[in-house]
């Protein structure tokens, strides 16, 4: 039996999630993120190690220099809009009430979760550096899984401010529409496989 399906669980979940708040294992779970955050640093340093190497062996250090010159003029330029995107999604984690989230966006919330998030992903403007940190707040407050993939495939595939700034002026009305149109439902599938998948799987995110 899993501890989740233990019976104190079924009869008292409040009892359950304290458990999983307590100061006893609030230490495994910095642990475990650590070595999380440890692995990734450890994944991008041998590919950024192994493109230098092969940059330099292919055109010389000129071009890694010239490389690590471009990078960082790109760092420097996406510095403020990452900026503000964590103070958006702080300033959201501190505003909205973490039991509205839950009760709007929670694994309960049902077929009206995906669809508030949806659309809140659909009148989100900006780059993956203002929805990210937003995602990971609304993770935080209460959103489940399914709200969350809705929020960003909506965010990706059904974006109102790409319609209307770059799609319909580069692309033409009737194109634009029909490919928005058609990308609407995307984000309540992908949440609904999502919640699927991961009660299937026992995901654990």
């Amino acid at each position: 039996m899993r501890g989740d399906d233990s019976p104190v669980h079924f009869l008292f979940p409040e009892f359950q999630m304290s458990l999983n708040d307590s100061p006893a294992v609030r230490p495994k779970k910095a642990v475990g993120k650590a070595q999380k955050n440890l692995r990734t640093f450890i994944i991008f340093f041998t590919i950024t190690t192994i493109a230098a190497i092969t940059v330099y062996g292919l055109h010389g250090e000129v071009a890694v220099k010239a490389s690590a010159t471009d990078a960082w003029e790109q760092l420097v330029d996406l510095l403020i809009e990452l900026v503000l995107g964590l103070v958006i999604a702080s300033a959201v984690g501190v505003l909205v009430p973490k039991d509205k989230v839950a009760r709007w966006l929670g694994a309960e919330s049902g077929f009206s979760g995906l669809l508030i998030a949806s659309s809140l992903g659909m009148i989100t403007p900006g780059g993956p550096y203002a929805s990210f940190p937003l995602v990971l707040s609304l993770s935080k407050a209460g959103a489940d899984i399914g709200a969350l993939i809705a929020f960003l495939t909506a965010w990706a595939a059904s974006s109102v401010s790409r319609l209307v700034i770059w799609e319909i002026p580069m692309l033409g009305f009737d194109f634009a529409m029909l490919r928005f149109v058609v990308s609407v439902p995307l984000p309540l599938l992908a949440g609904f496989a999502a919640r699927a998948i991961s009660k299937r799987f026992s995901l654990g995110i």
